[in-house]
């Protein structure tokens, strides 16, 4: 054919519309090749048919011969698209597929791509696809052009999407494997499979071939990051399907069971990859890439021991470079080891890989071995290095995730120096050393020389891990730790496996053992002295002292009925924990378990082997002054505003609180240690007549929700559901606990059962003010969780139907007909409750149909036609949610 001809026919079609595409239209821009000599597939008195077989004569035409010139014949790289014909044919070719390609696909596949011609056929199944058969060669046959099947263009989306939907419909087996599909980008190929397998009604022979294909693309090198970028850039920021959401439905797909090595390994490889390159990323969309590849390193920990080579990739990749400080390849003097930037670069990996949530975060028993290099690259790195916060994180969120026992064993290991388990397996090489530039703006871990001494052999590290503990805001392991560093202390553990130095010894070994313990001890009582002088360690010392006093009451027991043989060793550590606890002891010690401390005490000053020293001591705890734990507060401002708070006068009362809602924010120490106290006195205001004395009250009862956040809620949940309470007062709770949640944000989903079984609770009440301000608050703990209350939404329905149905109080009904509204326009995944759905529908319908309140009716139609709404978009295809459906049938 002439390419003048070809060209009048693109020239004409890409003008048509696709809504006004008709037989005559079409063979009238086919006029102008009519002359030439035309292939027939075979005579057929279906003019559509024919029109069709043309078309596609003149689309596989054209690209040979119009749309890729080449510069140098001789050169297969020099092709290039004639831009001037390019936009016209991309047109043409969408609006040939719609009346070829898509008008004989299968029923179920028709619905994946778009197509907005009216032109309709009916087949025989064999004819149909025969048909089929035909069309999808001819547009192989014009993707054959690589410039073509590479081409960007959004505009041959549809196209590729129906191309391969037809391919796979006649083959109904995978094509992947045996290249049998053109080359189009990875990009497209992902897409299209995703869109094809998100369609409802697809066999099942199909489904699983392509849930195969799909898996042989992520698979491939670069596959993985591929697939997280297809499902996250659809709707990243829908409502109805979160990122994280999406996240674990990745993970699932790549960490199940079952795949091949080559699979783990490659999916692995890039997932490595991918990570690295969103940790440097400084955006949020890469923050949320990083987090997916999280979740997907989390779940192969999480695999059984045959998958045990992905669990050490994992440790290698995060933990290589600290591997490398610990055993050099190269001890040559000068030799760099680790590199600023490399360094930096993996802390920022593990800091963001580790020190996340538990649930977000890999297990952080991976960091346990190298924990004692972490504390020796704090000492070597100046404190302004970015360096030093990654390390801090990443020994904290270690520590606060250890049980008693493994907490217990990471203490002893530093404090003896020697390896327990797991812990201190890594140590930092004794020749590594820090070594800055001489403009101080860049440094690196080099190898040191060689020494002859062994002061590396007795540097303790438990100091550094005190001075971390005191830089962070971790209370209650600041608390454990000297917990478990007391009972050491008291159960002699520096001493070693026996209280005297081993006989074999000569006397240089014996002298460094000696000097060893001593150092040890020494360093334990330092850490002790370092951690009960430690301020914010104040509070949690005198809120909880009930552990504190059970050891040393048992370690005085044991003192004072040991033998001889250890009793100068027993009267030592007690003159050390005496010296520890003096002050401790005189302010607390009108409680009644100090009394029997103090009787203990004058039973062993008494004996024979209690010192001079101690005995002194005992004299000074058990006769001397004492001292209250708040004569030092008598001026200060929270008792002021305590006492200011418990005045009769609502004036006071205010002021008092707007007293302590400044110390609250202030941080004030004291304040903080009044909490409990505090709580008391905002529960006590709530009951107040003056309304703005009741309103400051639930201010405070906000602000506590930042030092006291499970006790509010708690007591406010309590005093709620408590009979006895007048009604007035317990709807002022009600308000103050939506108030309370309201602060919290989504951070209330951790108390989400209790609230909602608590107000649940009250939409029973008998009390119809009560009912109704119950179902109100119902509403908004709903909306302020976003709607995440699935597990609740029978019984909500249930709840709600009843008041419906048998309440007579009209308030009631009307609130509970608007909640439910709420509930199906705000709540995620709704078709998630089919089996719940026709309940509703008939309830909202006999509302509609039999209430006689028109406010009750006009609420049930709007929560009718939000039902409806969803149910509708659930039909459709949506790019939303196609991450749910395309692997729902098969994985």
């Amino acid at each position: 054919m002439e390419i003048k001809a070809l060209r009048d026919v693109i020239t004409s079609t890409a003008n048509l519309k696709p809504k006004d595409i008709t037989l005559p239209k079409l063979e009238k821009c086919l006029q102008s090749i009519q002359s030439c000599p035309f292939p027939t597939e075979e005579p057929s008195t279906d003019i559509l048919w024919k029109v069709a077989v043309q078309y596609c004569a003149v689309l596989t035409e054209f690209a040979v011969q119009g749309l890729v010139e080449k510069q140098n014949p001789t050169a297969e790289s020099d092709e290039v698209i004639n831009l001037h014909d390019q936009a016209q044919y991309l047109t043409t070719i969408d609006l040939v597929r719609q009346f070829t390609l898509h008008l004989y696909l299968p029923r179920e596949l028709r619905g994946v791509s778009k197509c907005e011609a009216q032109l309709m056929v009916k087949l025989e199944e064999q004819e149909r696809v025969r048909r089929l058969t035909y069309c999808t060669a001819q547009f192989r046959r014009v993707f054959e052009t690589k410039l073509l099947a590479l081409h960007p263009r959004r505009c041959l989306a549809d196209t590729v999407i129906d191309f391969l939907a037809a391919s796979y419909s006649l083959a109904k087996t995978t094509l992947m494997q045996n290249n049998s599909l053109p080359a189009f980008p990875r990009e497209h190929m992902f897409r299209s499979l995703l869109v094809i397998k998100g369609s409802p009604g697809l066999p099942l022979e199909l489904a699983k071939a392509l849930h195969n294909d799909l898996l042989n693309l992520t698979g491939e090198p670069g596959g993985f990051p591929v697939l997280c970028r297809i499902l996250l850039s659809g709707d990243q920021t829908s409502e109805s399907a979160p990122s994280w959401r999406k996240g674990e439905v990745i993970a699932k797909i790549v960490s199940s069971k079952g795949h091949t090595k080559k699979f783990y390994r490659q999916v692995l490889s890039d997932c490595f990859e991918f990570y690295h390159w969103a940790v440097q990323q400084d955006t949020q969309e890469a923050v949320t890439y990083a987090t997916i590849c999280i979740e997907c390193l989390k779940r192969f920990m999480q695999l059984p021991a045959p998958y045990r080579e992905l669990h050490a990739r994992i440790d290698e990749y995060f933990f290589r470079s600290f591997r490398e400080l610990a055993a050099p390849q190269e001890l040559v003097a000068g030799c760099v080891v680790q590199e600023r930037l490399g360094l930096l670069s993996n802390l920022l990996e593990c800091n963001m890989a580790f020190t996340g949530s538990t649930v977000s975060s890999l297990p952080s028993s991976l960091l346990v071995p190298y924990l004692p290099i972490c504390l020796k690259l704090l000492t070597m790195l100046p404190p302004a290095c970015e360096g030093h916060t990654y390390l801090h994180n990443l020994i904290v969120f270690c520590l606060s995730n250890r049980t008693k026992q493994e907490l217990t064993t990471i203490l002893n290991s530093l404090l003896l120096n020697r390896i327990e388990g797991d812990v201190g397996k890594y140590q930092l090489h004794p020749r590594v050393i820090y070594k800055c530039s001489e403009n101080d703006t860049n440094y690196s871990l080099q190898i040191g020389p060689a020494t002859s001494d062994q002061e590396s052999d007795t540097e303790n590290l438990l100091p550094i891990l005190v001075d971390v503990l005191k830089a962070s805001n971790r209370n209650l392991l600041l608390y454990d730790v000297f917990l478990t560093l007391l009972s050491e202390l008291l159960a002699g553990t520096w001493t070693g496996s026996s209280h005297e130095p081993e006989p074999l010894l000569d006397g240089v070994e014996r002298d460094t053992l000696l000097c060893n313990r001593f150092h040890q001890k020494y360093t334990l009582i330092q850490s002790l002295m370092d951690l009960i002088s430690h301020k914010h360690f104040h509070s949690q010392l005198y809120d909880n002292p009930k552990e504190v006093l059970t050891i040393l009451t048992a370690s005085l027991t044991k003192a004072i009925d040991t033998t001889e043989c250890s009793a100068r060793q027993n009267s030592d550590i007690l003159e050390v924990v005496l010296s520890i606890f003096q002050e401790f002891l005189q302010r607390i010690r009108n409680r009644y378990d100090v009394a029997d401390i103090l009787k203990l005490l004058l039973r062993y000053r008494n004996s024979a082997s209690c010192s001079d020293a101690l005995k002194v001591q005992i004299d000074l705890l058990c006769h001397g002054p004492s001292t209250s734990e708040h004569d030092d507060l008598s001026e200060s401002p929270c008792l002021n505003a305590l006492s200011l708070c418990s005045d009769q006068q609502p004036y006071c009362k205010v002021y008092g609180t707007t007293l302590l809602l400044k110390l609250l924010k202030e941080r004030d120490p004291e304040t903080i240690a009044q909490r409990h106290k505090i709580l008391i006195l905002a529960l006590v205001n709530l009951r107040d007549e003056e309304s703005y004395a009741f309103l400051n009250s639930v201010r405070l009862l906000v602000a506590l929700c930042d030092v006291l956040e499970a006790e509010v809620v708690d007591e406010l949940v309590k005093e709620y559901l408590n009979e006895s309470n007048e009604i007035d007062y317990r709807l002022k709770i009600g308000e103050a606990t939506v108030k309370t949640v309201e602060t919290l944000g989504p951070f209330a989903v951790r108390y989400r059962d209790t609230l909602l079984n608590c107000f649940l609770t009250g939409t029973r009440n008998a009390v119809d003010e009560f009912r109704t301000s119950s179902l109100s608050n119902v509403g908004s703990v709903c909306r302020i969780l976003s709607y995440q209350v699935h597990h609740f939404f029978y019984e909500l329905f249930t709840g709600i139907k009843s008041i419906v149905e048998t309440d007579n109080y009209l308030p009631a009904k009307r609130a509970a007909i608007l909640v439910l509204s709420q509930l199906l326009e705000g709540i995620d995944g709704l078709m998630d409750f089919q089996e719940y759905l026709l309940l509703i529908y008939r309830f909202l319908k006999h509302v509609i149909a039999t209430d006689k309140d028109d406010v009750t009716k006009l609420q049930a139609a709007v929560a009718l036609d939000h039902l409806k709404a969803k149910t509708k978009d659930f039909l459709q295809i949506n790019p939303d949610e196609l991450e749910r459906r395309m692997f729902g049938r098969v994985i």
